[in-house]
């Protein structure tokens, strides 16, 4: 900070006398100045005006810096304007009796249109002190994680979600009204991914899907210069990011902490927390930048998770769902008030194609048969069980609509590559016998099948027309 500080103060002599206090507005350390002749204030930061519980410049107007800073009638017998020289520094530390708090402070002379001017720079040591003791609640930061991330990690319940279980003890540990992630490519639109709410307090998340990148654009700036986004008071940002003011405004939002995540100098997203109590914004800043790893470790371990479960219930040739999801869905319906119809369905022709023309033919084949059921079956699972053979499972709908499903899966015209011998199942209770269902619609393919192969013999001996009308004829009017 030091650093650039006299960097703007060796600036451009015309630009520092008359634009010199732009540079330290949005600042985040507190600065003000006074003449030092007149002890008449000459300028307050943003921060420090909040500090001093000023709403503007103008109400501090032709007041003394004794009077705004200490609340005295006199000049400070502690005042340093006799110390100050040009452009050097004169380092101290203060208890202002005052404002309640202990600031570490570095002061220098300028000279503005021939005035003497006083410059101080201050950093707030209480600040420290209240991350230390509000952390400390539990020992310490480590502690206070472990608990978090035990808690999440340990969970073995498949329903619930390690990072959602995570979010939810920080929230309610840090007092807050609501602790979120959001997830995009840096430059792209977020999303609003998990979501904690304390009670009473309105979720938001379904309104939170696909924020324009512009929205959040000076966010990611602050990012990348590797700081954290802090709002005391919503109404601050209203002139300089009214994108922000009018997405936040909607949803009660005051004030906000924010912290990017990243990994490998990439920004993956951000999560925070809104309207936590005033004087823990600091500390939750501080903490933040502490479980950014943590929170990268769970998003990759979930990824790792999705990848695994997606091997173990999907069929890679495909991406249908396999025999072993199959099983899981039937136990979750199973004992359940439901309407439940299943179609089974077999590749015909598959082992004639491996064998004349490849095995990649035939994965080839499969893959088609695959998107034949998905544009058919109107959103309901498809399962492959097998080399040729396939299941679409309907849960909880009417009769009407899965005969609709049922027809157009075996309705196959003479021009479709693909040709299935197709079987069903239909029951409606809480006391449903999923193995005798499949039974049912395994034996009802296979007359199909027999159905069909007859008609194929037929079509080879020239009776084209035959198979066409067997084909084409709902799988309910075909003889048994």
């Amino acid at each position: 900070m030091a650093q650039q500080f006299r960097h703007i103060l060796n600036s451009n002599e015309e630009d520092t006398v008359g634009n010199i206090w732009k540079y330290f507005e949005k600042l985040d350390e507190i600065l003000y100045a006074s003449d030092m002749d007149t002890y008449e204030m000459v300028y307050a930061n943003r921060k420090a005006c909040r500090m001093l519980g000023i709403g503007s410049l103008e109400e501090i107007q032709g007041e003394k810096c004794y009077q705004v800073l200490h609340h005295r009638t006199s000049p400070c017998p502690f005042c340093t304007n006799y110390k100050l020289k040009p452009l050097e520094y004169f380092e101290w530390t203060h208890y202002n009796d005052n404002l309640g708090k202990y600031f570490a402070l570095k002061d220098t002379m300028l000279f503005m249109d021939d005035r003497r001017v006083r410059v101080e720079l201050a950093l707030d040591l209480s600040v420290n002190t209240q991350q230390k003791n509000t952390i400390q609640e539990y020992e310490n930061n480590e502690q206070l994680l472990n608990e978090a991330l035990q808690l999440a990690l340990g969970c073995n319940d498949e329903e619930e979600d390690p990072i959602q279980i995570f979010l939810a003890f920080l929230g309610e540990k840090l007092e807050c009204e609501r602790m979120y992630i959001f997830e995009g490519e840096d430059g792209g639109p977020v999303d609003n991914t998990y979501e904690w709410c304390a009670p009473d307090v309105t979720p938001e998340i379904q309104n939170l899907q696909q924020v324009p990148y512009e929205v959040v654009s000076l966010w990611y700036r602050m990012f990348h210069e590797g700081k954290n986004v802090v709002i005391y008071d919503l109404e601050e940002i209203r002139e300089h990011d009214p994108e922000m003011y009018r997405t936040l405004k909607p949803q009660g939002i005051r004030s906000l902490v924010v912290s990017p995540i990243v990994y490998k100098d990439t920004i993956l997203g951000f999560y925070g927390v809104d309207i936590p109590p005033s004087h823990s914004l600091s500390h939750i800043s501080f903490l933040l930048d502490i479980i950014g790893h943590f929170i990268v470790c769970m998003i990759q371990r979930r990824g790792l998770v999705r990848r695994l479960e997606s091997m173990s219930y999907h069929d890679q040739l495909t991406g249908a769902l396999n025999r072993h999801a199959l099983t899981r869905t039937l136990e979750r319906l199973r004992n359940k008030n439901i309407r439940v119809g299943l179609i089974y369905c077999d590749l015909m022709g598959l082992k004639q194609i491996n064998d004349t023309r490849g095995h990649d033919e035939g994965d080839t084949l499969i893959q088609e048969a695959y998107q034949f059921l998905q544009t058919r079956s109107k959103d309901s699972p498809v399962f492959r069980l097998g080399g040729d053979e396939f299941m679409v499972l309907c849960e909880n709908m009417e009769r009407r609509q899965f005969d609709e499903i049922l027809h157009a899966i075996s309705r196959q015209e003479t021009y479709d590559k693909v040709k299935m011998a197709v079987g069903y199942a239909w029951r409606e209770g809480t006391d449903i016998d999923f193995s005798e269902m499949l039974l049912k619609a395994d034996e009802d393919m296979y007359r199909d099948k027999s159905v069909r192969r007859q008609s194929i013999l037929n079509a080879i001996s020239g009776d084209m027309e035959e198979w066409r009308k067997i084909a084409e004829k709902p799988i309910r009017d075909r003889p048994s």
